[in-house]
């Protein structure tokens, strides 16, 4: 009888070293290996070049895709970004990018980003976009501060219901008006109503890989 409870006894004594040594590794601050992983996976989007390409999984209509990108590196015009190169084409300047759905007519695309940089303060800069999207669209013009991934805090000035034919007939456009040190960046994606949940959905993806840089 003694026996059995000497037995007991040093039983659990052992169970509970165990649970505190585990208690213990698990206050080291070590990640696991899915925190190794992510942490991995950004600190590889950080410091792409221009033209490399990666794969990464995104959530279009509900459902998983695995969406082909291509990092863009513009330092004329401060900024980096990544996009679908399967379903957008590049055309690249020294002051700005545009990316434009290769299904479109290459001469009037209707669905479309394009990046510039302005030497203006981002106030100034909203105010004429507003103005500007005012004479284009109707009355539904929403301006809000938005907050990007990798760029931070932003102003968002969205537009739709095209009037007096200066915008395609059913478009929508947003405008994103980031702040840099000597300017700001101007971001714009702009799609038709009916490919809102495709194009629209992909522009938002590409939208928030945006990050400024030292030019």
């Amino acid at each position: 009888m003694k026996r059995k409870i000497m037995i007991t006894v040093i039983f659990a004594v052992f169970v509970s070293a165990f649970m505190m040594l585990t208690t213990l590794s698990g206050c080291t601050g070590k990640k696991t290996s899915s925190e190794s992983a992510a942490s991995s996976e950004v600190v590889s989007s950080a410091g792409r070049q221009d033209g490399e390409r990666f794969e990464e999984v995104i959530q279009l209509e509900g459902m998983d895709e695995t969406v082909r990108y291509e990092h863009v590196r513009n330092e004329t015009a401060g900024f980096e970004l990544d996009y679908d190169y399967e379903q957008l084409e590049r055309r690249g300047e020294p002051s700005h990018e545009q990316f434009v759905s290769r299904f479109d007519d290459p001469e009037k695309p209707e669905n479309y980003i394009e990046v510039i940089f302005r030497s203006e303060d981002a106030d100034t800069v909203s105010k004429a976009v507003k103005a500007d999207l005012s004479q284009k669209y109707g009355k539904v013009i929403v301006e809000e501060q938005y907050m990007l991934d990798r760029a931070g805090s932003c102003v968002q000035i969205s537009a739709s219901e095209a009037k007096n034919k200066k915008a395609p007939a059913g478009s929508l456009e947003t405008v994103y008006i980031i702040p840099a040190s000597d300017g700001c960046l101007v971001a714009t994606s702009q799609c038709t109503i009916e490919s809102a949940e495709g194009f629209g959905a992909r522009f938002t993806y590409i939208i928030q890989t945006i990050s400024v840089i030292d030019k």
